[in-house]
């Protein structure tokens, strides 16, 4: 990314993703959630950092974004959108693109199809389902998108998932004053057991990048995500 091109992203989090490309990379950025908490949470870090000129988190549903991007970005929503929306999706991720622009796309996905652990459903992500690639592929095909790169990082999200927990354990107390005991010890389980699935294969982590069909503006390999050569 370059400094004055614009992204969009689909599912903004608490707000650290589109801080960060602002930040780091000088993009313009329109962050699309519906939980008005993390609004309100991302809205307070961007002037914080001072990055309101650059950043604007919107408080709608992203099957309402309007207007064309250099860049569209999803991380971590894909699982809570059901594959029977996955064509609407894949339209819109074209549709708002210019013709030189790219996307990601960032899902926990499974190497079989499958549905969710049913205690997870019940207790932590009702309704989510981890894609398989062949499923994800509903994204792009209709669209005429062209998958220009896939990495699965299923071990990178264990680390993540460990640091999560690491730091649930050192704020145990505060969380069990905010909610109970039950809820204290499924998340700790929900966490633990998330850790095992990716570290043995049970839930994998995708990232596909992709662009308009016939797009040629593109390296001709890896090399240029690789520093000194390491990789």
């Amino acid at each position: 990314m370059k400094p004055g091109e614009r992204v969009v992203e689909a599912g903004s989090g608490w707000g650290g993703l589109a801080l960060f490309m602002a930040k780091h990379y000088g993009v313009e950025v329109r962050s699309f959630n519906i939980s008005k908490e993390q609004v309100k949470y991302a809205r307070e870090w961007a002037e914080r950092e001072s990055l309101t000129h650059l950043v604007e988190f919107v408080d709608d549903d992203f099957r309402n974004i309007t207007g064309t991007y250099d860049t569209f970005v999803s991380i971590g929503m894909l699982e809570h959108v059901g594959p029977g929306n996955y064509k609407e999706m894949g339209k819109l991720m074209g549709r708002v693109l210019t013709r030189e622009g790219r996307g990601l796309v960032h899902s926990i996905g499974r190497d079989r199809p499958g549905q969710l652990n049913k205690w997870i459903d019940k207790r932590i992500f009702p309704g989510a389902h981890p894609p398989t690639l062949r499923e994800m592929m509903e994204l792009f095909e209709e669209s005429r998108l062209s998958v220009l790169d896939v990495e699965n990082i299923r071990l990178h999200y264990a680390e993540t998932l460990r640091g999560w927990l690491a730091r649930y354990e050192d704020n145990i107390e505060t969380v069990r004053k905010m909610f109970d005991e039950p809820f204290v010890r499924a998340w700790r389980l929900y966490l633990a057991g998330s850790i095992m699935a990716f570290v043995h294969g049970t839930l994998q982590l995708f990232q596909v990048v992709y662009a308009r069909s016939g797009m040629n503006e593109l390296p001709p390999s890896r090399k240029h995500i690789y520093v000194d050569g390491e990789s």
